[in-house]
């Protein structure tokens, strides 16, 4: 888990993902990047886990260029963490969505929390 000052990172949550993201003053070009935590607590089975994280990188590698011009334009280096914050459920269960409800959740929670922090970088005072 991602540990800095409120002023240079940020928390965001989605439905079923929370991000946190850090950056610090960047000395050289580096790209941004992206650690995922899927807990067995959260979802028990290993294709579950993996279907999670899956989605996460997949939304991370289309705004990765983006988020690069942004980190870059604000002259800092990003380390992004994301989180499964709320069970998935075990299938055939009424707790648990129909599997694309599931994967559309997941991906439009990954690219509002990604956005996110685009938008938030955009505000960074590079000579601050």
């Amino acid at each position: 888990m991602l540990e800095a000052r409120r002023g240079t990172s940020m928390r965001a949550a989605g439905d079923r993902l929370s991000m946190t993201s850090a950056w610090s003053a960047a000395t050289d070009a580096r790209p941004t990047r992206l650690g995922i935590t899927v807990g067995k607590r959260m979802a028990r089975r290993s294709i579950d886990r993996a279907l999670v994280k899956r989605i996460v990188r997949e939304a991370f590698r289309h705004v990765a260029p983006t988020l690069d011009r942004a980190a870059a334009g604000a002259g800092v280096a990003v380390d992004v963490s994301v989180r499964l914050k709320a069970p998935l459920g075990e299938p055939g269960s009424p707790m648990r969505p129909p599997l694309a409800v599931l994967r559309r959740t997941l991906r439009d929670d990954a690219d509002q929390l990604l956005h996110a922090l685009i938008g938030r970088l955009g505000t960074i005072d590079a000579h601050a």
